[in-house]
This record gives structure tokens, sequence and C-alpha cells, in this order.
């Protein structure tokens, strides 16, 4: 079936390379959001002419994990800022990780308590919508603000979490997934946990060391070709060492293998090779980004939104609420730690509506087996939680940033 899939593959790109341009100038609709819906419309019509799209769950999820998810996460990787992730750390750490379980949690209150009959009466599947519409994008934070003064402190915040919280949450999606599907298994709160963080920081080594090692080995050749090839290599090794042979976080591993690698390399590589690498890296994380937007808009029903309007809804504001919780009652104290800092009201209301919900989300959504209960109901509700993120959050972000730059120069500061 995948060869009646990848003609709409290839389709999503051409579309997407097309309309980035114009879409750039526009600041009401988005290309992920213009893919999606010319995703839906290509499909229909093609289902309506009596054709096979090619979509099956199997084809989908190994599309997702082994091609898609390693190069969003490897291409993130290697054009963050080390600089400002070290700087930022505190905040950045606390986002990622404790943060972002709290909201993963205070998300799957929500959904147990107003969907609990819809999810079987299971703490379980609240428990991982919760996880999945917690993840933020930073390929949609990208390029939002101006990158001047404060607001550049709030980007690189932005981004950092993003890409750190992506492999959390992941890390948190395959864990509790498998917990779900496993036949009499128990979850409790400390196995979750107790696993979590075995599979986390062992990933995150695995991909250390093989970033090191792949540096060591490629550093006496003299070839930026040579280099680039290689990194792609380690972006889908170290994701399938760490997975499939070790059994530990695969999207973890190729995080740190791309931090490591990136940081390694611009040590002894000219910057002509660094941005041949980077241009390269572009190129794949726009691909990945157009066949996975497109999807989603083929994957789309509208019997998904009559059937499941009021579960979106309920998404939508436990994706708010939880998201308000862990900046304004989080991050924002946090900031005034000493040696941190310190956030203002502005700034975290600017992190509050960074928080898109993009790429990751909607590729866990896609992902998602049929063998997990309500898997259905699930998916409609993160898709409803991203489009509805998607829609609101990027138009409005650089207008909130105008705002708060006219407001702060009016005061003289």
């Amino acid at each position: 079936m995948f060869e009646n899939l990848l003609p709409f593959l290839m389709f999503g790109i051409l579309l997407a390379a097309i309309l980035s341009k114009p879409l750039s100038r526009v600041r009401w609709l988005t290309l992920p959001i213009a893919l999606v819906i010319l995703g839906f419309v290509s499909s229909e019509v093609w289902v309506g002419l009596g054709m096979d799209t090619g979509l099956r769950w199997q084809i989908l999820r190994d599309l997702v994990f082994y091609l898609l998810l390693p190069i969003l996460i490897f291409d993130a990787a290697l054009r963050i800022d080390v600089r400002w992730l070290r700087r930022e750390a505190v905040l950045i750490g606390s986002l990622s990780v404790p943060l972002l379980l709290v909201s993963a949690i205070t998300s799957a209150g929500f959904f147990y308590f107003f969907m609990g009959d819809a999810l079987g009466g299971g703490w379980a599947p609240a428990l991982l919508i919760g996880a999945m519409v917690s993840a933020t994008d930073p390929a949609m934070i990208s390029g939002l603000l101006d990158g001047n003064g404060k607001t550049r402190r709030v980007q690189h915040i932005l981004e950092g979490e993003s890409l750190i919280n992506d492999a959390t949450t992941i890390t948190l999606f395959i864990l509790i997934s498998a917990l779900i599907a496993g036949p009499g298994v128990e979850i409790g709160p400390s196995a979750v946990l107790g696993r979590f963080a075995l599979i986390l920081l062992g990933g995150a080594a695995v991909g250390v060391v093989l970033g090191w090692a792949l540096d060591l080995v490629i550093a006496p050749a003299n070839d930026k070709v040579l280099a680039t090839a290689a990194t792609l290599v380690l972006a889908f090794s170290s994701f399938w060492v760490s997975e499939h042979v070790l059994g530990l976080s695969g999207v973890v591993a190729t995080l740190t293998a791309g931090l490591t690698v990136a940081w390694r390399q611009r040590k002894h590589r000219s910057e002509e090779d660094i941005a041949f690498a980077l241009d390269a890296w572009q190129m794949l994380g726009f691909c990945g980004n157009a066949m996975l937007f497109f999807m989603v808009g083929m994957s789309i029903t509208p019997q998904m939104f009559q059937q499941h309007w009021q579960a979106m809804l309920v998404g939508i504001l436990a994706a708010g609420i939880s998201r308000a919780l862990i900046v304004f009652l989080g991050v924002g104290p946090i900031s005034r730690l000493p040696g941190v800092e310190r956030l203002s009201l502005r700034e975290q209301n600017l992190i509050f509506w960074g928080g898109v919900r993009g790429a990751v989300a909607i590729a866990l959504a896609l992902s998602l087996s049929v063998d997990i209960p309500h898997w259905y109901t699930i998916q409609s509700v993160v898709y409803g939680v991203a489009l509805f993120s998607l829609i609101v959050q990027p138009p409005l972000l650089p207008v909130l940033a105008a705002g708060n730059i006219k407001t702060k120069v009016a005061r003289g500061t």
C-alpha cells in the first residue's frame, strides 16, 4: 500500500515548496494548516473517484517513527544554540521535564473528569492524551518572534523547551502506549516514573556516546559532503540502536546525538562546512514537515469533528489551562531563584502563547496504535488541539510581541 501513499507524500512536498513563500506574507494562514486542508481535499477527491490512498496504521507508524521523527528531532538539535541552552538551563530544563509531567497529569485530570466514559473510565488513556497535547513545536516557534532584545530571550527559551519537551513527550508516549497495550500490565505512578527515568537517561547517554564516536570517525576527513551524509546515518542509527537494540528512548538518543555532534563539529569544521550541513538538514526538515501535515489532512474525516467536537473542546481547554499552570505558577516563580534571570509577566505571557502544538503532537496521533482502546477518540482530541493551536497561536504571537515592544518603547525602557 505504500506505493499508493508515496505520490501523495511527494505531492505534499511539492505543494509546500510552491506555497511556502506566498504564505509567509499571510499572517492568518500558516503553511501547516494549508497543507492539512489540501491533504484533506485531495484525499477526498481521490477516494471519491474510487481510488485507495494507501493510508494504513502500520505504514503510518513506521513512517513516523523510523523516518519523520528522527529527521525532525535531529534537524532541531543541529539548529539549537547550545549557548542559550546552557544559559537558560534552569528554565528550559524545568519546562521540558518536571513541568511537562505536571502539564500532562493536569491535562489527564481534565480528560478523566470530563471524558471518563468516552475513554472507558480508565486513567491511562487520559494520561496518554495529556502527554500528547503537552508536546510543543520548535519548527512553528522559529521565526515567529523578531529575535530582538527580551523577545530574543523568549524565543530561545521556547525553542529549547520545545526541543527537549518533544523528546520527553515521545518517550512518555511510547512508555504509556506499551503499558496500555500490554495485557495484564498494572499501571502505577511509581512504575511509570521509574521506567520513564531509566529510558530517558539511558537514551541520552547512548546519543552522547554515538555522537562523540561519529565525530571521531569523520574528523580526519575534510569533506563536507561526507560529514553531512554521516550525520544522516547518525540520526537514524542512534534512534534504532537505542530503541530496538537497548530498549531505551530512541528519540532522546537522536536528540543528544545531534547536540553532541553539532558541538563537536563546530570545534574543527569551517563555517562553510557547517552552513552546508545546516542547509541540507533544513531541506530534510522541510520535507518531513510537509509530508507530516499533508498526511494529517489525508487522515481527517468530517465524522471526526461531528462525533468528537465536545472532546476536542475539552482538549483545547485542558491544554490551555495546563500550559498556564506550568508557565505562570511554574516557570515564572522558578525564574526568581538565585542565579536565574527573572521573567517579566509579559515574557511569561509570550511563553504561554508560544507553546504551539504542532508536528510532534500530530505525529504521535498519526502513529497511534489501533490496538489501544478508544484510539480514534484519542486521535481526534489531539488533532483538535493541534489544529486549534496552529490556527490561533502562530498569527497571534508576533502581534503580542509587537505590542510588548511598543509598550516598552512608550515607557522609555
